[in-house]
């Protein structure tokens, strides 16, 4: 009994090795595997290796972003540059120029302001039917500061006194008033009594500060002290004009160097 169940027992035993022995050269069969299971090994792979750009190429074109922008910005740079180095130019010349009328300006009126006055010789008809023609009141303060200058063109210099004075005493707060009284000087300069012109010249200094004129009224100071015989104060009055009003008013600046440098 115990032989037959030993002969079964070695039997089944063989039986199931027999699938797994191959002859040595030989190829062992394999099953092929399903469409289903590549099909999921496959998308199985992909969600697990993702794939990547190189990061090298996203870095290159951020690079060459910025070398594009940053020459874009130099040639902006260069174009406002050059703007404004045509405005500083112009600037510049208009600023010459302005400077160059104003010379030419105060030369004209000095040379107006020294001259003396022509006499007019009046007909013996008129000066005995005819009364003097007298200036209609001014109905403003523009109006009689021009008719004052008016006078002073035509070289009526005594009138024109008159009319400065007068604007003066009627228009003390006007801004024209530091003009009349930078006036009233030039023509008591030209009528020849410098205490006069001193006293009005000064006036613009001293109670209209900042005014327009006060450069000039300044520069004016210096050349009626230096007629006076004061050649040391004038030229401290020139000089003052240098060191307050180079920047402010270059023309008159330029007359005070021009005028030391003569002392």
């Amino acid at each position: 009994m115990k032989a037959v169940i030993l002969t079964l027992a070695l039997g089944a035993v063989a039986g199931a090795h027999a699938d797994e022995w191959v002859s040595v050269g030989a190829a062992r069969a394999v099953a092929p595997a399903s469409s289903s299971a590549l099909t999921d090994s496959s998308s199985r792979a992909g969600m697990a290796a993702p794939v990547n750009l190189p990061a090298t190429s996203a870095g290159n074109d951020l690079v060459s972003e910025l070398a594009l922008q940053m020459e874009q910005m130099q040639q902006e740079i260069a174009v406002l540059r050059g703007r404004v180095e045509e405005q500083d130019h112009q600037i510049k010349r208009m600023r010459d120029e302005q400077q160059q009328r104003y010379l030419d300006l105060d030369r004209r009126l000095s040379a107006l302001l020294s001259t003396p006055a022509a006499a007019t010789p009046a007909s013996p008809a008129t000066s005995i039917s005819e009364p003097a023609a007298v200036a209609a009141p001014a109905a403003n303060a523009a109006e009689a500061y021009q008719q004052a200058m008016t006078l002073v063109r035509e070289k009526k210099f005594t009138e024109a006194s008159t009319a400065f004075d007068g604007f003066i005493k009627t228009y003390p707060q006007d801004p024209l008033t530091g003009n009349a009284l930078y006036w009233s000087g030039e023509v008591w300069l030209v009528l020849g009594d410098l205490d006069k012109a001193l006293q009005q010249f000064r006036r613009v200094v001293n109670d209209h500060a900042g005014h327009d004129k006060e450069a000039d009224a300044s520069y004016k100071i210096g050349v009626t002290l230096h007629r006076q015989g004061n050649a040391a104060e004038a030229k401290v009055w020139l000089q003052r004009v240098i060191d307050q009003f180079t920047g402010k008013a270059d023309g008159t600046v330029r007359l005070a160097r021009s005028y030391l440098d003569k002392l």
